[in-house]
């Protein structure tokens, strides 16, 4: 009866693992089905996972929290303080750049989160994310996150466009060449804010040609597919 039950629990466990395949959640981030993304992180104990759990189970943590403050989820705050707690706790195993990406996320997430923080937080949101860069100019997480800082901040705070297209080409580039594009959340990201970048600096027709070849990639990427590519063809 023990081993019966020992082996329930393990076949349970598995169940609830092959809930969450990396397939399953970049087809969630395509369709936009975040509630996939939180009903993972909620799913999952920091504790019991292993590191290279950890590494993964973090980085769907940065890619979601920004969804929850959006949508303004009742727990959204909380995701925040959890996030800067499991930084910490993997500041000595992942690299310093993608460390510095997270940290630079957690101050955005509070700047965008707590209204008094807006301008101190964002600020040291930015310096971070250039840290990062600083820290290792050929990784792709610290160079996108260099390019959206780029792209998105005002000239007065020294934003720069064309600085954000050469980060998010090099990301890009980087992603292709490691092999890693394959159910990559983080890839296709990056080619979206590079395909917004190209069409900002003038190039719609290099934009089109992205968004159409995403599409080719990953046809169901619904905000490229409904929304970015119909009213770059307009």
């Amino acid at each position: 009866m023990r081993n019966l039950i020992l082996i329930i629990f393990l076949f349970a466990s598995v169940l609830c693992h092959a809930q969450y395949t990396k397939q399953q959640m970049y087809d969630a981030y395509l369709t936009q089905n975040m509630r996939l993304w939180d009903k993972y992180l909620h799913a999952h104990k920091w504790t019991n996972l292993s590191t290279a759990e950890k590494s993964i189970y973090i980085n769907y943590e940065y890619g979601y929290i920004a969804t929850a403050i959006d949508e303004k989820q009742p727990d959204a705050k909380q995701h925040i303080e959890v996030f800067l707690s499991h930084i910490n706790d993997m500041s000595q195993v992942l690299p310093e750049a993608t460390i510095l990406v997270y940290k630079s996320s957690y101050a955005a997430y509070r700047a965008k989160a707590y209204t008094m923080e807006f301008a101190s937080q964002g600020l040291k949101a930015m310096n971070i994310a250039k840290d990062a860069v600083r820290v290792d100019s050929l990784n792709p997480l610290a160079l996108t996150l260099y390019g959206c800082v780029e792209f998105y901040a005002p000239k007065l705070f020294g934003g720069n466009k064309h600085r954000a297209l050469q980060a998010f080409t090099k990301a890009e580039y980087i992603y292709k060449q490691t092999g890693d594009t394959i159910n990559n959340w983080n890839y296709i990201s990056c080619q979206m804010q590079r395909a917004m970048c190209l069409e900002k600096i003038g190039n719609k027709t290099e934009a089109i040609a992205l968004c159409k070849k995403i599409l080719q990639d990953a046809p169901n990427f619904i905000f490229i597919r409904d929304t970015y590519l119909p009213s770059l063809l307009k």
